[in-house]
C-alpha cells in the first residue's frame, strides 16, 4: 500500500510539469515530506531569507536524501553480501545432510540384507553342527559296534582252535598208542567243547562225527589219520577266518579313524564358522542401529538447517522489501525537491504566494 502511495506521487509529480504551480504545490503539501519541506520553506520565506538560500536549503535536503541511499545502499549490499553467504553456507549444511542420510539409509539397508543372509548362514551352520555331531555320534557307535562284534567273533574262532589243537593232541596221544580209556576224560570234554559249540557248528560237524564214532567203533590208525586230517583243515579255516575278519576290522578301524578326524576337523571348522557369524552378526546390528542413529541426527539437523534457511530468506525478503521502499521512498522525496527547485527558480512569486496562505 506505501509502495502503490509513493509510485501515485511520483507518476503525479512527473505529471506536474502539464498543470498549474498551486496545483503542483497542492499535492506536494500532500505529502508529509512535502509538507516538512515547504514548512522549512515558508520559514525562511517569512525571514525574508535570499532566494540562493532557500536554494541551498533544497541543496542540503536533496544531499541529505542522496547520503540516506548512500548509506541505505552500503547497508543493503553488506546484507546481502552476509545473506549470500549464510545461505550458501545452509545449503551446504542441507546438502551435507542429505547426502549423509541418504549414504546412512544405503548403508542401513544393505546391512539389514547382509543381516538376513549372515543369519540363514548361522541357522545352516548350527544344523550342519548338529548333523555333524550326530553323524558322529552314530558312526562311533557303529564303530563300536563293528569292534564289538569283531572281538566276539575272533574270541569265539579262538575259542574253536583251542578246541581243535586239544583234540589234534588228543589224536596225536592216541596215534602215539594211548589207550582209549586213558584219554577218556579229556576226549569227553573236548567232544563236549565242540559239540556246544553254536559259532562253527556246520564246521565242526565232520570232526564231532568222526570223533564220536572214533569212541564208538573203537581206535584204528586210519581213523586218527582222517580225523588228524579233518582237524588241520577245519584250523586253516579258522585261521582264514580269523585273518580275514581281523582284515574287514583293521579296514573298518582305519576307515574309522580318517572318517573320525574329517568329522572332527569340519565340526572345528563349523564351530569357527558360528563363532565368526555370531561376531558379524553382532557387528552388522551395531553398524544398523549406528545407522539409525545417524540417520535420526541427520533428520534433525536438516529440519534446523532448513528453518534456519527459511528464516534467513525471510529475513533477507523483509530487508529487501524495506530497502525497495525506502528506496522509493528517496526517488519520491527527490522528486518533491526537484520539483520545488524548479518553482523557486522559475516560478517563486507564484510559489512564495502559495507558501505565505498555508497555514
Amino acid at each position: 500500500m506505501q509502495k502503490l502511495a509513493i509510485l501515485t506521487l511520483v507518476v503525479a509529480l512527473a505529471a506536474s510539469k502539464f498543470v498549474d504551480t498551486h496545483t503542483t504545490l497542492a499535492q506536494i503539501d500532500a505529502d508529509p515530506f512535502g509538507n516538512v519541506v515547504l514548512s522549512a520553506i515558508k520559514a525562511h520565506i517569512q525571514a525574508q531569507t535570499p532566494a540562493n538560500e532557500v536554494n541551498m536549503l533544497l541543496n542540503g535536503v536533496a544531499a541529505g536524501l542522496q547520503q540516506d541511499q548512500n548509506d541505505h545502499d552500503h547497508a543493503f549490499e553488506l546484507d546481502t553480501t552476509t545473506n549470500n553467504r549464510i545461505v550458501e553456507d545452509l545449503e551446504k549444511e542441507i546438502l551435507y545432510h542429505q547426502n549423509q542420510i541418504t549414504s546412512n539409509t544405503q548403508l542401513r539397508d544393505d546391512t539389514i540384507e547382509a543381516l538376513a543372509v549372515s543369519e540363514e548362514d548361522i541357522r545352516v551352520t548350527i544344523q550342519d553342527i548338529a548333523t555333524n555331531e550326530q553323524t558322529y555320534a552314530r558312526e562311533e557307535a557303529t564303530r563300536n559296534q563293528q569292534h564289538e562284534t569283531f572281538v566276539a567273533k575272533v574270541a569265539a574262532i579262538d575259542d574253536v582252535i583251542d578246541a581243535i589243537d586239544d583234540a589234534a593232541k588228543l589224536v596225536q596221544h592216541l596215534s602215539l598208542g594211548a589207550s582209549f580209556v586213558q584219554v577218556k576224560s579229556k576226549y569227553e570234554t573236548i567232544h563236549k567243547r565242540l559239540t556246544d559249540n553254536t559259532s562253527h557248528s556246520q564246521l565242526l560237524q565232520p570232526v564231532v562225527a568222526a570223533l564220536t564214532e572214533l569212541a564208538t567203533h573203537g581206535v584204528n590208525q586210519k581213523a586218527l589219520t582222517k580225523i588228524a586230517q579233518l582237524l588241520s583243515e577245519i584250523r586253516q579255516q579258522l585261521v582264514s577266518e580269523k585273518a580275514a575278519k581281523t582284515d574287514v576290522e583293521e579296514r573298518q578301524a582305519a576307515h574309522w579313524a580318517e572318517f573320525s578326524v574329517h568329522l572332527s576337523n569340519e565340526h572345528t571348522r563349523l564351530v569357527e564358522r558360528k563363532a565368526q557369524l555370531e561376531v558379524q552378526i553382532q557387528e552388522q546390528k551395531d553398524t544398523i542401529e549406528d545407522a539409525q542413529s545417524w540417520i535420526e541426527f541427520h533428520t534433525l539437523e536438516l529440519e534446523n538447517s532448513e528453518e534456519r534457511l527459511a528464516g534467513q530468506q525471510a529475513w533477507y525478503a523483509v530487508q529487501s522489501e524495506i530497502y525497495e521502499t525506502q528506496t522509493a521512498e528517496r526517488a519520491a522525496q527527490n522528486e518533491i525537491v526537484d520539483r520545488l527547485q524548479e518553482h523557486i527558480s522559475e516560478k517563486l512569486s507564484t510559489t512564495a504566494q502559495f507558501i505565505s496562505k498555508r497555514n
